[in-house]
């Protein structure tokens, strides 16, 4: 009895050091940026069990300074640097890797209007700039004869400085209308030809806006326009097909782009070459990657054990081979395929 009973007790000790124990290589890692992935990047976050990691959707350009002071783990952003770039510390050497995408879905409140107006790249870019104020402008209505439009001012809202939506949408427009450059990329804020209306720092904040207004416009995520009650428009693609957005829609669309290869000391490396002129049948044309800003090893560091960074690699890692193509249809984000996962993944494993 007694050896059955040391037996026991043995046994137990066991199960509770296991549940008060933690693995040694556990860590707790913390991430800002892009508020266009914050759906995504939330729902990886919540269902990953291996380390700690929290995320908080601030914007991109907060995502990449904050990444460049060595104030997180890593970064997220939907463009890469173009300037201030880690020089010291401990992401000095790092690496920008895509991890997914998604559209960019126009959304509105125009009412008496469900979803589906039809727009193009033209009409968006009046709008922003204020060369079309009315939802009854002719060019709207031309394209929507069908639809009882309002005869009410257009309530533009759009995405504040440093916001990696806005420089994708700002690079959509040069290409495929012209007379958007960087002295008037949205980026930079509004007026002197640039973009008209009313500014919000994140893509939560600007979809509660249209949501809470009558006859607004604005641009963020399928993720919050999926979740906010606006109506979500349709946006003529390089092949003059009318295309709501959507994760099969923006797939389409994101597997016909090329990746750069990945070198050490180009800042562009590793990231996604976007023609928005690109021809792709059904494909909706404002799909836009979002960028992981990691630390890279070099030489022997490899072998290191500083636990967050391994938590940094193993997250990624979670989130391009498990969560994303998992979560992320439902979501309104779509995963990356083909060559590029591949190389993608070349780049995680560089991660240290």
């Amino acid at each position: 009895m007694r050896n059955k009973l040391a037996t026991i007790a043995a046994a137990a000790a066991v199960v509770a050091g296991l549940l008060v124990s933690t693995p040694a290589y556990a860590a707790s890692i913390s991430a800002k940026g892009s508020s266009f992935a914050n759906g995504m990047l939330q729902a990886c976050t919540a269902a990953y069990t291996t380390h700690s990691v929290s995320y908080t959707s601030t914007g991109s350009g907060t995502g990449r300074t904050e990444f460049a002071a060595g104030n997180i783990d890593f970064g997220a952003s939907d463009v890469p640097y173009t300037s201030g770039f880690p020089t010291t510390g401990k992401n000095a050497r790092y690496l920008t890797i895509p991890l997914f995408g998604g559209p960019v879905a126009f959304a509105y409140s125009a009412v008496g209007v469900n979803d589906g107006l039809n727009l193009t790249p033209e009409i968006i870019s009046g709008i922003l700039k204020g060369t079309i104020t009315r939802w009854d402008d002719a060019a709207i209505k031309t394209l929507n004869p069908k639809l009882k439009l309002p005869k009410k001012t257009i309530k533009v809202a759009y995405r504040a400085s440093g916001s990696g939506t806005n420089s994708n949408l700002t690079e959509y427009l040069r290409q495929t209308v012209g007379g958007w450059t960087a002295s008037n990329n949205m980026a930079t804020g509004a007026g002197a030809g640039g973009v008209v209306g009313t500014s919000f720092a994140t893509s939560q904040l600007l979809a509660g806006y249209i949501e809470d207004n009558s006859n607004a416009f604005g641009y963020f995520d399928l993720s919050d326009a999926i979740s906010a009650d606006v109506a979500i428009a349709k946006l003529r693609n390089a092949a003059g097909a009318f295309v709501a957005p959507s994760s099969s829609a923006a797939g389409r669309f994101l597997s016909a782009q090329s990746i750069r290869p990945a070198s050490e000391g180009d800042a562009l490396g590793g990231t996604l070459n976007m023609d928005f002129t690109k021809v792709v049948s059904g494909a909706y044309q404002l799909t836009i990657p979002v960028y992981a800003l990691a630390p890279r090893y070099t030489g022997s560091e490899r072998t290191s054990t500083d636990a967050s960074k391994i938590a940094v690699r193993d997250f990624l890692n979670y989130v391009v081979k498990t969560c994303v193509p998992a979560k992320a249809a439902s979501l309104g984000y779509v995963p990356v395929g083909g060559a590029v996962r591949t190389a993608v993944l070349k780049q995680i494993a560089l991660v240290g």
